[in-house]
């Protein structure tokens, strides 16, 4: 499946694994709506996209547990575009503490509200959107943690509240044709590098669930170790 002129919207577009996803759907001629809150990181990236590809690209400023934001992005995105193809939600998950008993209430909310309930918001309120639901994707990306006790992390906490609300978004759009995926990875790291966030594996991995090359069935979050 093609994704020259389709349009996806990639949140947290300019950090790691976002601006690399970024990059590869502008050079396979896809319409990229890079979301964020630094203006200046997205700026940038915009101009990198526009000098190597013919896409159309554009910025949105997003706040992603923000309501008024989620609004705010569907009616420019409305404006320049007649459809989305795919909604793909980069979370980078970080916490002060690194343990998870160790977490205050308020660090806990904080964390939940941003990933999860933004997510819920971003479904809601840009589904209309996905118009042709032969192909539509929606993917929760789940960046990993390089904390040292990785293991209690909030990481793991808030990654399954987000899997969960994945499975139970595939089966409430399941009739609708539009396929919704979690994918939680941890690249390996040899000793003596340097962590990095991103991998060719995971972009890979969600390329191929936007070009139809992975049939894996929806709801499925897939775990690359």
């Amino acid at each position: 499946m093609e994704l020259q002129d389709k349009t996806y919207v990639v949140s947290n577009a300019a950090k790691s694994l976002g601006r690399e996803l970024s990059m590869d759907l502008a050079e396979q001629g896809a319409n990229v709506i890079l979301a964020g809150v630094d203006h200046i990181e997205l700026d940038n990236l915009l101009e990198e996209l526009q000098e190597s590809s013919e896409g159309k690209h554009k910025v949105v400023m997003l706040e992603q547990s923000k309501e008024i934001d989620w609004m705010a992005i569907m009616e420019e995105i409305q404006e320049e575009y007649s459809t989305l193809n795919g909604i793909i939600l980069v979370h980078t998950i970080f916490t002060e503490n690194r343990s998870v008993y160790d977490v205050s209430f308020d660090e806990f909310n904080q964390v939940m509200y941003e990933h999860v309930w933004g997510t819920y918001l971003g479904i809601r309120t840009l589904r209309p959107m996905l118009k042709d639901e032969r192909d539509a994707k929606i993917i929760n990306v789940i960046e990993p943690s390089f904390e040292d006790v990785f293991e209690r992390n909030l990481y793991y906490t808030v990654t399954g509240a987000i899997e969960a609300l994945t499975h139970s978004t595939a089966i409430e759009l399941r009739k609708e044709d539009v396929d919704v995926y979690a994918l939680s990875y941890r690249p390996s790291i040899r000793e003596g590098e340097s962590p990095e966030r991103s991998n060719p594996e995971a972009l890979r991995t969600v390329m191929s669930i936007l070009s139809g090359g992975r049939s894996a069935p929806t709801g499925e979050t897939i775990i690359i170790n």
